[in-house]
């Protein structure tokens, strides 16, 4: 089992794969931040959300986590192709480093590169991906998703690029 440490700003964060016990804190993570977000509507309950994370998940899907003092933080989903369906933080942990954490395990995971998409009404996002050398790719974009939000797809190139 991966578990590593890091000091950031005074705090020991750990990160490691997710456990079983572990879904339930995510499926709160998710929930809580379709609640806080304005322009995001919720487009699926709480329950159905929580539901979508089966221990079965674990075994089509790698999930860090990152943790600090043994309290969840953030997670990262990731499938087998390098595929980032998601990456969410607790509104407490953004700015800290978390993510950064989590992407930099899904890179050296798959380090012949990794996708993702992200909300265009979600410019923090947005920046933070730039930063860790996403680009984005014109040449796809959904603009027919659930919630009615145009999304963009983005590409970190590799360790070869």
């Amino acid at each position: 089992m991966m578990t590593s440490a890091v000091r950031s700003r005074g705090r020991e964060m750990s990160l490691r794969y997710a456990t079983v016990a572990d879904l339930p804190v995510c499926a709160a993570i998710i929930n809580d931040y379709i609640d806080a977000t304005e322009w995001l509507p919720r487009t699926i309950d709480h329950a159905a959300v929580e539901a979508l994370f089966v221990p079965a998940l674990l075994e089509t899907r790698t999930l860090f986590v990152a943790a600090e003092d043994g309290e969840i933080l953030g997670y990262l989903s990731m499938s087998n192709d390098g595929f980032v369906p998601a990456l969410y933080l607790r509104p407490d942990a953004r700015g800290k480093g978390v993510g950064k954490m989590l992407l930099d395990a899904a890179k050296a995971a798959h380090p012949e590169g990794l996708e993702l998409t992200v909300f265009e009404r979600n410019t923090q996002a947005l920046r933070f991906y730039e930063r860790e050398g996403f680009q984005e790719d014109f040449t796809r974009r959904d603009t027919a998703t659930e919630e009615g939000i145009p999304t963009l797809w983005m590409r970190w190139p590799g360790e070869a690029a």
